[in-house]
């Protein structure tokens, strides 16, 4: 029972430390759905891991480790467009922690729905089936009578803007 009990401590303090290793792995990704696949996988690795984990050492260093590689991993997978991004420090991606917190996540939500508001209705409509309903691009385009490629072309610079407005959403409601 002692090794089902020692996962459990360990699960219970990646769990706590997730506001920060979430800021991590969103500042080096800036991508939230990135962020989410990569702390799940994070997880899973701590629970794999989690038996032969020597816990005398701190495990705060060990967690940015897996989480380091993980994102490496889906910057190589990402090609030429991951490779822009910076590989912030964990102290530099700490203030940004607090946007992962409840409240965070609130004010993230409040920032989105206003930039979805200020898209053109197709637009809008667009980002609401691929990702409200979780349709593929391929039904999107033949509903819309588009091409796949253009349905793709479209949601990356969607969410490009989608980004930017946030963050500027955000950056706005700080200096309030």
């Amino acid at each position: 029972m002692e090794a089902h009990e020692k996962i459990e401590r360990l699960l219970r303090q990646f769990y706590a430390s997730q506001p920060q290793l979430r800021a991590f792995v969103f500042a080096s990704t800036r991508n939230y759905h990135a962020t989410e696949e990569i702390l799940q996988d994070v997880a899973i690795v701590v629970a794999q891991k989690a038996a032969g984990f020597d816990e005398e050492r701190p495990l705060h260093p060990w967690l940015l480790g897996i989480a380091r590689n993980k994102i490496l991993k889906w910057r190589e997978a990402q090609g030429r467009e991951a490779a822009t991004l910076r590989f912030d420090t964990i102290a530099e991606c700490l203030p940004h922690a607090r946007l992962f917190e409840p409240q965070g996540i609130s004010r993230r939500q409040q920032a989105l729905n206003l930039c979805l508001g200020k898209l053109p209705a197709r637009q809008r409509r667009i980002v609401e089936l691929r990702y409200g309903q979780g349709m593929d691009c391929s039904r999107i385009a033949g509903d819309l009578h588009h091409s796949v490629q253009s349905i793709y072309a479209l949601l990356k610079r969607l969410k490009n803007a989608l980004r930017h407005c946030v963050e500027e959403q955000l950056e706005h409601q700080e200096v309030l």
